[in-house]
């Protein structure tokens, strides 16, 4: 199976890994291990910060899902170009994506 992921992907997702891990230091700052610091500025932040890393990953899996279907109806369209009955039935081929649309298996 060939690569389905973009680099539009890739960078949404890391973006969010970086992110949620400044996320991260900030709680651990706000915990009793940080030295418990309660500052209005790191609350916030802190906050604000997961919040954004959350939207980010949600952005980066719907951009990966948008992907996924583009190549879906590639592949549906190279196959009513072709011959009907030119490929024996079986299991999928490699380039061919497992993927469910709108309930319906593709």
């Amino acid at each position: 199976m060939g690569n389905g992921v973009t680099r539009a992907t890739i960078v949404w997702i890391v973006a969010a890994a970086v992110v949620g891990s400044v996320a991260g230091v900030l709680w651990v700052l706000r915990s009793d291990l940080g030295g418990g610091r309660s500052g209005t500025p790191i609350v916030v932040g802190s906050i604000a910060l997961t919040l954004l890393a959350a939207a980010m990953l949600y952005h980066g899996i719907m951009v990966a899902a948008r992907e996924q279907d583009r190549r879906a109806d590639l592949v549906a369209k190279r196959r009513r170009q072709e011959r009907p009955g030119a490929r024996p039935q079986g299991p999928p081929a490699d380039d061919e994506p497992l993927t469910f649309r709108r309930g319906k298996r593709i």
